[in-house]
């Protein structure tokens, strides 16, 4: 509970951790890291003023905000940086690195397509190859059958120029028969 003293209302530690969100360990860390003048009492417990834990929550909301480093408060409470100038350059550094971070995930996405493009250019020449492979087996089969089909043609040529010859021959056997003169056995049992 806050109590009222001549130099106004203090805070008890544990008031002081309710209102700052900070543990007791944190505050009398920022206390003895940032040399905060904390008031205490005749016992010697620390009160805290409306203005230390407004400065308390400072420190927590630059710390664990905006990433300042405990050298960077110990200069901003001794007047040696703008907090302005720091938030600027703390927004430059967040942008730089949102940047980088950008410029790295594009690298990376440019290193993934030329791999990409790696394994498609290989894969082409694989299909390439394959391609030339199996052109080279149609035409050796083309000429196979190119060959087949002129020695089956010359045998059908053939076969047909003795089938004629053969007709031709028949023809002029039978022919040649029937100019025989008739011979003594069909004179004989007539014909």
């Amino acid at each position: 509970m806050p109590k009222n003293t001549d130099e106004g209302i203090v805070y008890t530690l544990k008031d002081t951790v309710k209102l700052t969100g900070l543990s007791i360990d944190l505050i009398r860390l920022y206390e003895k890291e940032f040399n905060l003048q904390i008031q205490r009492t005749e016992g010697g417990h620390r009160r805290y003023t409306k203005n230390n834990i407004d400065l308390l929550i400072e420190i927590k909301k630059r710390i664990q905000e905006q990433n300042w480093s405990y050298k960077m408060i110990n200069q901003w409470l001794q007047g040696e940086i703008v907090p302005e100038a720091v938030e600027v350059q703390s927004n430059l550094e967040k942008k730089v690195e949102s940047l980088q971070e950008k410029v790295q995930e594009l690298l990376d996405r440019s290193e993934k397509d030329e791999q990409f493009q790696l394994a498609l250019i290989q894969r082409l020449d694989e299909q390439g190859t394959l391609i030339k492979h199996l052109t080279d087996k149609l035409d050796s089969q083309d000429r196979y059958i190119e060959n087949n089909l002129e020695k089956r043609d010359e045998k059908l040529t053939s076969a047909l120029r003795e089938i004629s010859d053969t007709k031709k021959l028949i023809a002029a056997a039978q022919e040649n028969l029937e100019q025989k003169p008739k011979g003594f056995w069909t004179r004989i049992f007539g014909g």
